[in-house]
C-alpha cells in the first residue's frame, strides 16, 4: 500500500507535464504537405546568372546559419531560407543577411530579407527582401 500512492503522483506529474505538449497547442493549424523554399538569384548587369562564392544566410536575430544555405537551386538561384527553417524563425520575422562574394573581383555583397516562421506556422514566408540581387 506504501507504493500506491507514490505511483499515484508519479501518475499526475506525468498526465500535467503532457497537457501542454506543441500539438495541443498547434492543434487548430491545418498545414499543406509542400515544401517551400525562399529564394535569391544573382544577376549580372546583362540578367545573366552568376554563380557566386562564400553564400551564405543567417538569422541576425539568432546569429545562426539557416540550415540551407549551401544549396545552389539553379543557375545562380541560393536558398535563403526553407521549412527546414520553421522554427528558428519567429512568427513576426527575422532578419536573415545574405551575403556572397563575386567571383570576378572577389567583392562581397549582401542583402537583407525579413523571413517568418514559427512553432505553430506551416511554412517559412518572405516578409521582404529582394527577388534578384545585381552584381
Amino acid at each position: 500500500m506504501k507504493g500506491f500512492p507514490v505511483f499515484f503522483l508519479i501518475l499526475l506529474v506525468f498526465l500535467v507535464s503532457c497537457s501542454s505538449s506543441e500539438t495541443e497547442i498547434c492543434e487548430a493549424t491545418v498545414c499543406t504537405k509542400e515544401f517551400r523554399t525562399i529564394t535569391v538569384k544573382f544577376l549580372d548587369d546583362n540578367g545573366s546568372p552568376v554563380i557566386v562564392t562564400s553564400y551564405s544566410a543567417v538569422n541576425k536575430r539568432t546569429g545562426r546559419s539557416m540550415r540551407q544555405t549551401n544549396s545552389l537551386y539553379g543557375q545562380g538561384i541560393y536558398v535563403v531560407a526553407s521549412d527546414a527553417d520553421l522554427q528558428e524563425l519567429s512568427e513576426k520575422g527575422d532578419i536573415v543577411l545574405v551575403s556572397a562574394s563575386i567571383p570576378t573581383n572577389n567583392s562581397k555583397i549582401s542583402a537583407e530579407f525579413v523571413i517568418s516562421g514559427g512553432l505553430c506556422i506551416c511554412h517559412v514566408s518572405k516578409i521582404s527582401g529582394p527577388e534578384t540581387i545585381k552584381i
